[in-house]
């Protein structure tokens, strides 16, 4: 009898014990917190798996004018049909176009979904005929290099000199290497030319040369050369540049010649020529009182 009691406790399965409300909350939190990883990762692959199938590139919608045909511009771009729309880097495909394309000056792509991309751009406007060391090139309104030169443009806006840059390059924004504390030759020729505006010359300068910080110069109508030296008291030197120029009986309205005003009190203007043998190079000397009489 003993040994069937004991034969039946050996073989009686032991009983459970009942979790408490407290402790099933716990373990079904700690199954969540198991459980959700693997169920973000597999709704990201499904994601990445759904972009690749369902947004191809088909595509591409162009808005903008310029010199460049629609070919030109979409291979630029580096984009394909076929591409994987969602993973397009737009940034780096615009820059791609600013730069093999340099006429074109801004542009903006997105995506249309499901299948299109979108290609806004804007035409490059050529104002500078600018000299780097001696090369000619013509850039846009924020100096980018949009074609180098065998020789000096006639129809740009404004030309300018500055000295040897780090870069210059078609597609690229000309640049320096200054030193802490110095000043970039563009930096110095827009403080020039915010200096000349304040004047008459406002909207007559045609040139200007910044290639050497102590020997500063601008081009008034494409027929004096001012000379500036240093930045120093160039308000002084510009207006008394200004008062001569405007003053016919010391300078001609159709006069060519070099105005120097690199001293702030007295300007000296050389004409380039005269019909008069005997006036062949007069120099006028013109002072600061005699310039706004």
């Amino acid at each position: 009898m003993g040994d069937k009691n004991r034969q039946q406790q050996k073989t009686q399965k032991p009983k459970k014990k009942k979790l408490s409300k407290k402790a099933r909350r716990g373990r079904r939190i700690r199954i969540a917190i198991v459980a959700l990883p693997v169920v973000i990762v597999v709704l990201a692959v499904a994601a990445l798996i759904g972009s690749v199938v369902l947004f191809r590139v088909e595509g591409f919608s162009l808005g903008g004018e310029g010199r460049y045909s629609k070919d030109e511009i979409v291979n630029a771009s580096g984009i394909d049909v076929g591409d994987c729309l969602m993973w397009i880097n737009l940034n780096k495909a615009e820059d791609r176009i600013t730069k093999t394309l340099p006429y074109i000056e801004s542009v903006t792509i997105k995506r249309k979904l499901p299948h299109t991309v979108s290609i806004e751009y804007k035409q490059a406007k050529v104002f500078y005929g600018v000299c780097v060391d001696g090369t000619w090139a013509l850039t846009d309104t924020k100096y980018k290099v949009v074609e180098l030169l065998d020789s000096e443009p006639k129809t740009a806006a404004q030309k300018i000199k500055l000295p040897k840059a780090a870069v210059f390059e078609v597609g690229s924004v000309i640049g320096f290497d200054v030193k802490e504390g110095e000043e970039s030759p563009l930096d110095t020729y827009k403080k020039l030319m915010a200096e000349a505006e304040k004047t008459s010359l406002k909207g007559k300068i045609t040139g200007a040369d910044v290639s050497d910080p102590a020997a500063l110069s601008l081009i008034y109508d494409g027929r004096i050369t001012i000379k500036l030296g240093a930045f120093a008291n160039i308000s002084d030197k510009l207006k008394l540049s200004a008062g001569a120029i405007a003053n016919e009986d010391r300078v001609d309205s159709t006069e060519r010649g070099t105005l120097d005003a690199s001293v702030a009190d007295r300007a000296y203007f050389r004409p380039d020529s005269k019909p008069e043998p005997a006036s062949e190079g007069q120099t006028t000397e013109i002072s600061a009182e005699q310039a706004v009489e």
